[in-house]
């Protein structure tokens, strides 16, 4: 993350305190199942099927499709905006995207569809991964914290041996983006319950409207993307 600009970094973390507060509110919702963190739900999907909990199978089993489902969707939305529209679009193509999935989920929300609309939010935060994306790969992971954490550790022991200290910060930074939304999302559920999906689908309407306002204005006055 440390090669991107101050704003892009931000913003990076802003998507994290969104994406750990996303899954604390689909976590609570669901009993135990997550929306973004899929090795957790890898292993809630295998004990149950060993266990014979079907229902708790085929629940961990769907979010782990849908995640992909919207990864496979992002990507795609990501790679036709920079072939069929300009090299600089994917990102703001990709963050429109989760926007409108997001609010498909506030509108099932409203239609008393609760469970299909935190499904949609599964697929919304698979195709979140793909805001920042390099070469077809996720250049900042957005969603998932074991690799940064790791990261963080390798590049904390650099620092030790005339490494600098702020690669190992910036993954620091990402986890507790990821930590402070959990926190978020369990309290505003405590007191909104499901109408919670209605915050998470402002709260990535701002960031979107937010981040193509500066990246309108970094475009006008020729500055790079």
């Amino acid at each position: 993350m440390h090669t991107y600009r101050r704003g892009e970094q931000l913003l990076a973390v802003a998507l994290t305190v969104l994406a750990g507060f996303v899954d604390s509110v689909g976590f609570l919702y669901l009993g135990g199942v997550f929306l973004s963190f899929m090795s957790g739900n890898t292993t809630r999907f295998a004990t149950a099927a060993v266990e014979g909990d079907g229902n708790l199978a085929v629940l961990a089993g769907s979010c782990l499709g849908l995640f992909l489902g919207g990864v496979i969707l992002g990507a795609l939305v990501h790679r036709l905006a920079r072939n069929l529209w300009d090299l600089t679009r994917g990102r703001e193509a990709v963050m429109v995207t989760v926007t409108a999935l997001f609010g498909l989920s506030a509108l099932l929300v409203a239609l008393d569809t609760e469970r299909a609309a935190m499904l949609v939010l599964s697929v919304g935060i698979g195709a979140l991964n793909s805001v920042f994306e390099r070469d077809g790969e996720v250049a900042v992971p957005l969603t998932y914290m074991t690799g940064t954490l790791v990261k963080m550790g390798q590049r904390l022991v650099d620092s030790f041996f005339g490494g600098g200290h702020i690669r190992w910060i910036s993954h620091l930074l990402l986890w507790l983006g990821l930590a402070t939304g959990a926190v978020g999302g369990a309290l505003v559920f405590e007191i909104l319950g499901i109408s919670t999906v209605y915050v998470i689908a402002g709260y990535m309407l701002l960031l979107t409207v937010v981040s193509q306002v500066v990246r309108e204005g970094r475009r006008r006055a020729g500055l790079p993307l």
